[in-house]
């Protein structure tokens, strides 16, 4: 049986989030979902968990996500001179929702359900000439979400200012996924400190 902790469902959205599911068990869990969400979108995703890849793409899945863990402590982090890079507010939140929404048309976290839950988020915009040029996403006050920037310097400015109001009000340590590919997402989260720490990897299938 899948527990609570490892599945999310949006009954509204018809939207599964399913987290690491063991080899062993992926044609019960499929058997399950099938059953009872039939019409439903589910993203699988593993945490430097082996993956039913072939399973899942003998079942129609496409990957979505493939990344490196990366990790950073407050001792670690090296406060580089960045451009500016500004928290968003509900006030100028308007700003930011096509951005976002193009920039990221298949994440389950659009810009109508940043804004249902707002307080949960912190999300850092660069702009120019009045136009925003990228954003950081981090949920939890630690886990940065997304990133999206042109070059190396708007994603050191996005990732330290989400690293700085971390370490300004917790003490926990903060967690970025790069692109495995991302040669310059991975670029400016070394300048900062970061380690890599393990990988990621999710898969999207309508049932």
């Amino acid at each position: 049986m899948i527990s609570d902790n490892e599945i999310f469902v949006d009954e509204n959205a018809k939207y599964i989030k399913i987290d690491d599911v063991a080899m062993k068990d992926i044609e019960s869990v499929w058997g399950q979902l099938a059953a009872s969400y039939q019409g439903f979108t589910v993203d699988f995703c593993f945490y430097d968990t082996i993956s039913p890849e072939k399973f899942l793409l003998a079942k129609g899945a496409a990957i979505l996500d493939n990344c490196i863990i990366m990790r950073l402590s407050e001792k670690d982090f090296v406060d580089m001179p960045t451009k500016e890079a500004l928290q968003a507010t509900k006030e100028n939140f308007a700003a930011f929702v096509g951005y976002h929404d193009e920039e990221n048309p298949n994440m389950y976290w659009n810009s109508e359900r940043l804004l249902a839950d707002f307080a949960s988020w912190d999300i850092f915009t660069t702009s120019q000439d009045g136009e925003i040029t990228g954003y950081a996403l981090m949920h939890g006050g630690w886990d940065i979400r997304c990133l999206a920037a042109a070059g190396l310097e708007g994603k050191i400015a996005l990732l330290s200012a989400a690293a700085k109001k971390s370490f300004a009000t917790q003490d926990k340590e903060v967690v970025f996924m790069a692109g495995r590919d991302d040669y310059v997402e991975i670029g400016a989260a070394t300048h900062l400190g970061f380690r890599h720490e393990g990988y990621y990897i999710s898969y999207r299938v309508k049932l």
